[in-house]
């Protein structure tokens, strides 16, 4: 008997300093959290997130009896994470941030958070990606825009600007075709003008390549392209040369045309009425073409070869 009522009080001691310890680790676990809830007010969110792991440990542990303080820090962390982020990418470490970023996601996904963070998460990434994409092409680093304005558009492939701004890259980085991909994306979602006249300017640099080369046949099929997205002066006037190389004088006739009446007052027009008189006299229209060997007659560069035309070979009346 004697040693039953020892055992019983064992058992006793047992239970009580069980329930002691319990209790402790309690205390533990809530001294923990209001910890970790402090810093978070004051910014500190390494320290606040780190308290907070430490209580949602402790209440795992206690079971039921932990239940709230689990609840409370994943409710808590996920959002710290993704304060933590924010600020960062404000003070200008938008690289660093993502990682963080990436744990925001992470934490709310495996304590079954449904208040969007994954969604608002993919937003800031963009925009970070966005941003480095920008820094990176002003400073003529063009391959690393390039790679980041491709991840800012893997998490909005809707942003236009995002496009035309790749396009740009990929023009300045030798890219011509992917630039041209991109830049029809960019029009398709509203940055149409933008992205015509960047189009324009990729085709008419490899007219004027070409043009140094005397390939006249890719000068005529790059200025050609230009045309269709800007109809300017610059890209008729290679128009009109190569066409005219190429004996192509009706394409070559228009194209002056339009040299022409686009600034009828310019400095260099009488080299377009000597290209024009040219096109008239490829096409066999003597009339037309002694009209403009005339217009240059007086003109000291074109004189000799305008008597000449209108004398001897054409004997325009």
């Amino acid at each position: 008997m004697k040693r039953f009522k020892t055992f019983c009080a064992t058992v006793v001691l047992l239970i009580a300093c069980a329930g002691f310890l319990q209790a402790q680790d309690l205390n533990a676990a809530i001294e923990a959290y209001n910890l970790g809830a402090t810093a978070a007010q004051e910014g500190n969110y390494a320290n606040a997130i780190e308290q907070l792991n430490k209580a949602l440990d402790l209440g795992a542990s206690l079971g039921e009896e932990g239940a709230s303080v689990v609840t409370d820090c994943k409710n808590l962390i996920p959002q710290l994470y993704l304060r933590q982020a924010k600020e960062m990418a404000a003070n200008g470490d938008g690289a660093a941030s993502l990682p963080v970023l990436d744990k925001a996601v992470e934490t709310a996904l495996a304590y079954g958070d449904a208040s969007g963070i994954p969604e608002e998460v993919t937003d800031l990434k963009s925009k970070i990606y966005y941003i480095i994409a920008n820094e990176a092409f002003g400073k003529k680093d063009f391959a690393l825009a390039i790679e980041n304005y491709k991840k800012s558009l893997e998490f909005d492939p809707s942003n236009g600007v995002a496009y035309l701004r790749l396009g740009q890259a990929s023009a300045n980085n030798g890219l011509e075709d992917e630039a041209l991909a991109a830049l029809e994306k960019a029009a398709e979602l509203g940055q149409e003008q933008n992205a015509q006249r960047l189009s324009a300017s990729i085709f008419l640099r490899k007219a004027v390549n070409a043009q140094k080369n005397k390939d006249w046949e890719k000068v005529y099929e790059a200025s050609s392209n230009a045309i269709k997205y800007v109809d300017n002066t610059q890209s008729n006037k290679l128009l009109g040369l190569a066409a005219m190389e190429l004996k192509r004088f009706p394409e070559a006739l228009t194209a002056w045309e339009k040299v022409m009446k686009s600034d009828p007052q310019a400095k260099d027009i009488n080299t377009t009425y000597y290209r024009l008189a040219v096109v008239y006299e490829g096409l066999g229209d003597k009339a037309n073409a002694c009209a403009y060997y005339n217009k240059i007659l007086n003109d000291p560069n074109f004189k000799s070869i305008a008597e000449y035309k209108i004398k001897t070979e054409l004997k325009c009346e």
